[in-house]
Formats: C-alpha cells, sequence, structure tokens
C-alpha cells in the first residue's frame, strides 16, 4: 500500500513512526532528485507475523528522478508536480539536492512530507485554491503560497538570481505585500507544536542555500526525541 493510505488509518503511535519513516526517507533521497510524495512511498503495513507495522519501506516511481548534476538540473528544467517542488523548481532556475530537502519538508503531507506528515489526512499547505490542480496558472498559485507562507526571499537571492527570476520576485511582492504573509513559523501550538515548527522551518527555506543537507538533518534534535518505537 501507498503510505498515503496508509495514514489514513494510522494508530496512536503515528508520531514516532512519522519520525522513523522521514528518517528513512532521508536516507534513501541523498543523491538523486526522486520524485517523493505520499502516492511514491509503499510501504508493509504488516510484517509477516501479522504485527501492524512498517516492516518494509520503498519509493517508487523514478520516472522523475534525475542527478544533481544532470543537464535537467543545471537547466532549471521543471519537473514533477508544481504542489511538492521547490520554490527553484518552479522557478525553473537550476536546482540541486536541496530541491529535496524542501519536498521532503513539505511531506507535510504530499511528499514524504513532513508537514503533511504531521496534520494528517490529504493535507497540502500549498494546494491552489483558485485553479485546479494541472491548469497553466497552477505553479505561479503555488509559487504565491511558497512566497505567502514562507517568504519573503532573502536579499541574498538577488546574487544567484537571473533578471527573470527577479522580475518574478518583484511580482510576488507586488500581489503580496508584507501586510498579507502569513508567516508559517506564527503558527499556533493548537496546530503545530513548536519544537515540529522549527523543524519545518529549517527545512523550507526559500533560498535552497539556507536549507540543511540529509547528514544536517538526520543529526538534528527533533530525531532524538520522544525516544524509538
Amino acid at each position: 500500500m501507498t503510505l498515503k493510505h496508509w495514514m489514513s488509518f494510522t494508530a496512536t503511535t503515528l508520531y514516532i513512526r512519522v519520525k522513523n519513516f522521514a528518517k528513512l526517507i532521508l536516507n534513501l533521497t541523498e543523491s538523486d532528485i526522486p520524485d517523493v510524495k505520499l502516492d511514491n512511498v509503499f510501504v508493509n503495513y504488516t510484517d509477516r507475523n501479522g504485527n501492524v507495522r512498517f516492516s518494509d519501506v520503498q519509493l517508487g516511481d523514478f520516472g522523475g528522478t534525475y542527478p544533481a548534476d544532470s543537464e535537467w538540473a543545471k537547466s532549471g528544467t521543471p519537473v514533477g508536480a508544481p504542489m511538492w517542488n521547490s520554490p527553484e523548481v518552479v522557478l525553473g532556475t537550476p536546482w540541486n539536492t536541496a530541491t529535496d530537502i524542501w519536498s521532503f519538508g513539505t511531506l507535510q503531507s504530499p511528499y514524504v512530507k513532513v508537514i503533511s506528515l504531521i496534520y494528517g489526512g490529504d493535507f497540502n499547505i500549498f494546494r491552489p485554491r483558485t485553479v485546479p490542480y494541472g491548469h497553466e496558472e497552477c505553479p505561479v498559485e503555488v509559487l504565491k503560497k511558497h512566497f505567502r507562507y514562507f517568504g519573503p526571499f532573502p536579499e541574498e537571492y538577488e546574487d544567484i538570481a537571473s533578471p527573470e527570476t527577479i522580475t518574478i520576485i518583484l511580482y510576488l511582492m507586488e500581489v503580496i505585500p508584507p501586510s498579507e504573509l502569513t508567516p508559517f513559523s506564527m503558527t499556533t501550538e493548537r496546530e503545530v507544536v513548536k519544537k515540529d515548527k522549527d523543524f519545518i522551518c529549517k527545512i523550507t527555506k526559500l533560498d535552497w542555500r539556507d536549507r540543511p543537507t540529509t547528514k544536517d538533518l538526520l543529526a538534528d534534535e527533533w530525531f532524538q526525541e520522544d525516544g524509538e518505537e
């Protein structure tokens, strides 16, 4: 079954399982750029003795997987679905393994994404409300949500942005002024506990240079808390 299916009837041990599962995904995504989302993660819900637990975890659907040094990555060719993509992929700029880190942070329901896993259900913070999935304006609407919840872009981003990218960022700043930003960092503990929110905010940096590496995340204190299952 896919993890998305498993999430619909998980037990009270979900929180620890999310952390264990997240750690497995980080170990699987260190070198290439897979299409990491809940639909592409497969788990055995029971082991050979019939115990309800993860006995195996695999990633599937590698049609959108490319090495970080491929021409696809260097040229900024968009791959995958916008809702799961990092800002640099949606912008059509060069990307690398840091884009996996963003996607991991958004298994926040959709990828193995921490946000989706923590919120549960089929929640996706980047799902557009104004256009349907697959609409030509979908990438722009997703980018607006990136900006609204995790913006603005740091001034240093100008060092690596092309004139075209700068134009898009200026457009985002115009349609979403500071007064209309809804920082995820301001989410209340009623929705997301502080330690989870802090972990997600480390990952979802608009500038890919500010995101932690897989090695950094695996050593993060978030994985050391609450013990083992």
